[in-house]
């Protein structure tokens, strides 16, 4: 007797607490076929469920993956795939997708990402010499730092294909694909990063926030976040100053790194890789922690408004912060079937999510909208509002929220 055929598209958003991990499942001719989107959680965000959410995925796909997707090198978004290697060494994995901005072949992105590093290195060095009189006013920006760092044993996973044959692939904007496994008609479109010269520079720390030094709270000089020689004319020639540049330094010596480091943040968020996937007429869009230029690029064309106007489904960028959905997107964006899922809570940074941004997307999907925070765990944790009663086409589970698409 033949099987029934499987008529939707779930998407599982896991309670990690300040990160991100979503399973999405396709229906196939073999049976379900799954693409993991991002695993990971900030450690002052974690609210102990993420090894859970990782046995969760190994019952539910039975250890088989089509495509794992890891959208930049956030520590909220990758730290699961280096703490859990041993058990995603134990998956099927078909394909592992990541920003061109990743890959180590591309001589622009080894550049950008040489200079990320040297910077974070230069931030941890810096905020290690403050005084503890200065530790309260340090304290967001070293989450800020926290995120950036330590993330290289899972990038070494992603990069390897997490030793099971996995093949990598590098994206950006302007990119066609069509998804790995037995997923017939699964395309994805890639709408960012994208490549362009001036994106890249708008990635990049603004010059005026490149060089800084500070002095602490008490009044004492601290070390500057940058050696003599980045500063010098012609002695780091891989990074040669502009004639702007050097007056920048001048012009923001006195100023605190906090500005360089939340610089660094958005940039490496505004790597992310975004992802509209198209199967059995409905659109879902990942765009990671994409911020405003990410969005900018794609937006300005022409199908912009088309593409928006299809999506049936929404993964709310950057946790719902202030700088990551514009306005323009979530105005043109879907018709009368559009949900959306959120996974945020305010801790670390009590900012997130924009309250009036979240209620813009709850009247956009006519309600169809979840955040991660509303589900209660039994042990103490950050907590949302409740949910009242779940919307239409949503369950929760005891670690997550599903929502089922009608194809």
């Amino acid at each position: 007797m033949a099987k029934d055929k499987p008529t939707s598209i779930r998407v599982r958003m896991y309670r990690v607490g300040f990160g991100d991990c979503f399973l999405v499942t396709f229906p196939a001719p073999s049976g379900p076929e799954h693409v993991l989107v991002d695993c990971g959680v900030h450690e002052r965000g974690d609210v102990g469920t993420i090894q859970k959410a990782v046995e969760n995925i190994a019952e539910v796909t039975d250890r088989k993956l089509a495509l794992v997707i890891a959208t930049h090198a956030h520590q909220d978004h990758v730290s699961g795939f280096g703490k859990f290697a041993a058990q995603f060494r134990k998956f099927r994995i078909g394909e592992v997708w990541m920003p061109w901005t990743e890959d180590r072949q591309n001589p622009k992105a080894v550049k950008l990402k040489q200079k990320h590093r040297a910077a974070i290195a230069r931030l941890q060095m810096y905020f290690a010499s403050l005084p503890p009189s200065a530790e309260q006013r340090a304290g967001d920006v070293l989450q800020a730092i926290n995120n950036l760092a330590g993330n290289e044993p899972a990038l070494e996973q992603l990069h390897a294909g997490f030793g099971v044959g996995a093949k990598v692939r590098f994206w950006k904007a302007g990119s066609f694909a069509s998804a790995p496994g037995d997923i017939i008609g699964l395309d994805a479109r890639i709408l960012g990063p994208p490549d362009d010269p001036d994106f890249l520079a708008r990635m990049d720390p603004p010059p005026s926030q490149h060089y800084l030094t500070a002095k602490t709270g008490d009044g004492a000089q601290a070390p500057p976040p940058f050696a003599a020689k980045w500063i010098q004319e012609g002695a780091f020639p891989e990074y040669p100053l502009s004639k702007g540049e050097l007056a920048s330094i001048q012009k923001y010596a006195e100023e605190p790194p906090d500005a360089l480091a939340f610089a660094l943040d958005q940039a490496i968020n505004n790597t992310s890789l975004v992802a509209l996937f198209s199967f059995g007429g409905k659109y879902l869009l990942f765009p990671g922690d994409a911020q405003y230029g990410n969005w900018q690029y794609w937006l300005q064309g022409q199908d912009s408004n088309r593409i928006l106007s299809e999506i049936d489904f929404l993964k709310v960028s950057h946790h719902g912060s202030l700088n990551a959905t514009p306005k323009q997107a979530i105005d043109n964006m879907g018709g009368a079937s559009l949900a959306a899922m959120v996974s945020t809570q305010n801790k670390p940074w009590p900012s997130i999510p924009r309250l009036p941004l979240l209620e813009a997307i709850r009247k956009r999907t006519r309600n169809r909208m979840v955040r991660s925070d509303s589900l209660q765990l039994k042990e103490p944790a950050p907590k949302g509002p409740a949910i009242d009663r779940m919307p239409a086409g949503f369950t929760q589970g005891d670690m997550w929220f599903d929502y089922s698409i009608p194809i």
